[in-house]
């Protein structure tokens, strides 16, 4: 019986874990290093319920957030200081961003192919600023952007129609 009880506790604990609200507060990642201990700080992390910030100078992948699924937040990758950054593989999995996904000033981006299951975005659409993207490939999953869409180059950002 104490077998039974304790395995039952165990499961219940296992399933709380599991399901447990993720940085409702959000999280600004500054450094390669604070991205790579995501998975270890965060082992169940896979929906943060607050806005997410890339925007490190020595950020050169995303490969520690391959466990995320769900932003319910926005998103900003860059802000004209993610230099090193030229590929968003680790953003895989990434389905949902519940507010607004702004991809600007990541001067060596080449492409946005990692975000190929992302279908759903609940704002607006940036991308400006990116000098070495050449094309959209990765955004063809996205059927829902409920703000608008604006793709710039340089710093300005030039204004899409509200969907």
């Amino acid at each position: 019986m104490k077998k039974l009880a304790s395995l039952l506790l165990f499961a219940i604990i296992t399933i709380v874990a599991h399901s447990q609200p993720c940085l409702p507060e959000g999280i600004t990642f500054s450094s390669q290093a604070k991205i790579d201990s995501f998975q270890i700080n965060y082992p169940n992390c896979t929906e943060i319920e607050g806005d997410v910030t890339i925007l490190g100078e020595d950020i050169t992948n995303l490969s520690g957030l391959s466990n995320l699924i769900t932003i319910k937040g926005s998103a900003t990758i860059g802000g004209f200081w993610n230099e090193a950054l030229t590929s968003l593989t680790g953003l895989e999995n990434l389905v949902i961003i519940g507010g607004r996904l702004r991809i600007i000033g990541n001067e060596k981006l080449a492409d946005l192919t990692p975000l190929n299951n992302l279908t759903t975005i609940g704002e607006d659409l940036q991308i400006a600023g990116n000098d070495s993207l050449t094309s959209l490939n990765g955004l063809e999953k996205i059927d829902t952007i409920r703000g608008d869409l604006e793709i710039g180059s340089g710093l300005w950002i030039l204004g899409g129609n509200r969907r």
